[in-house]
């Protein structure tokens, strides 16, 4: 492990109560797959596995500033409080809405593994191998596997335009998803990323985007603005303002995952964006529970849900 990655490592392992350990299980196939990498948790640590021997410096870099930003409170994270009671439904879901938030992310991480030469030409060639062997050229139609060719070049164009790699090739392998995630990723890359409010207003755009694009191409879409839960970026005066000033509270068709029972789900007013899903109790009224919830200060909400938030510094 290069000593860089060691100290990135320590970094972690300062902020995080338990402990966090990496283990490479698989062979070097030349080939980087950038979501191969799982994260387990072993009592009070976390096992940060990669599938394959691959530029593993890079691959755990990668994960490790990701946790780094998640510690820190830079990166708004995402979660899943509702279900549709189908399983696979739930998991596909769940795996395409985590690579959107983390094509935002890695606008952030991959420059930084560039400027501390962790990314390097070697890890320029195993990305590219790796997205050729993950995606069959287009035919000029679309096809079951639009959607994840879209999501895999959303990534590949980020990585290209920080580490200079030519794709020119893939717009010729997949023109259709190509085209849609060029202009996906054109906001991300102008974008200052420094600041957590500006991070989770790319997040929140892509999930619209891709949204549109599905739609366009007659697809179902994913609906992340209503199914995936994105920390929310809240000003101390947010904090004190009612609910009612700052989020509109939606009834979803969807069921709250941990209840199992009706879920509502608070939309940011600023972005329409899922903030929090929260159950009305079963001893309460609509009515009541409707003006109760209404009323509360936003800041008294979250500490009472035990909701994480990130706190907009200006």
């Amino acid at each position: 492990m290069n000593p860089k990655i060691k100290e990135l490592l320590n970094q972690v392992n300062q902020l995080y109560p338990g402990t966090v350990i990496t283990r490479v299980s698989g062979e070097d196939a030349g080939e980087l797959h950038i979501d191969r990498v799982s994260q387990e948790m072993l009592g009070d640590r976390i096992l940060l596995e990669l599938a394959e021997d691959t530029e593993t410096d890079f691959m755990f870099g990668n994960e490790l500033l990701k946790m780094l930003l998640t510690f820190n409170g830079v990166t708004p994270q995402v979660f899943f409080s509702l279900t549709f009671k189908d399983d696979d439904l739930d998991k596909q879901l769940i795996q395409i809405a985590t690579r959107m938030q983390r094509v935002v992310v890695h606008a952030i991480t991959y420059r930084e593994l560039l400027k501390q030469g962790i990314l390097t030409s070697t890890t320029k060639t195993a990305y590219f191998s790796g997205i050729k062997s993950e995606l069959t050229p287009e035919n000029g139609e679309l096809d079951d596997e639009s959607l994840w060719r879209l999501l895999v070049l959303l990534d590949a164009l980020i990585f290209a335009d920080i580490s200079g790699l030519d794709i020119s090739e893939l717009a010729n392998l997949y023109p259709l998803a190509f085209t849609a995630a060029k202009k996906l990723v054109a906001p991300i890359l102008n974008a200052d990323l420094k600041q957590s409010r500006h991070i989770r207003r790319q997040i929140t755009a892509l999930f619209s985007g891709v949204d549109e694009v599905l739609e366009a191409w007659g697809k179902p879409t994913v609906n992340a603005k209503e199914y995936v839960t994105l920390t929310s970026v809240l000003s101390k005066r947010q904090l004190d303002l009612p609910v009612s000033q700052v989020f509109t509270i939606f009834h979803s068709e969807m069921t709250d995952f941990q209840t199992k029972k009706t879920a509502y789900v608070g939309l940011s007013q600023l972005d329409s964006q899922n903030s929090f899903v929260i159950t009305r109790p079963e001893n309460q009224d609509s009515a009541t529970f409707f003006k109760a919830l209404y009323k509360m200060k936003v800041g008294d909400l979250f500490k009472q849900m035990a909701l994480p938030y990130i706190e907009r510094m200006s």
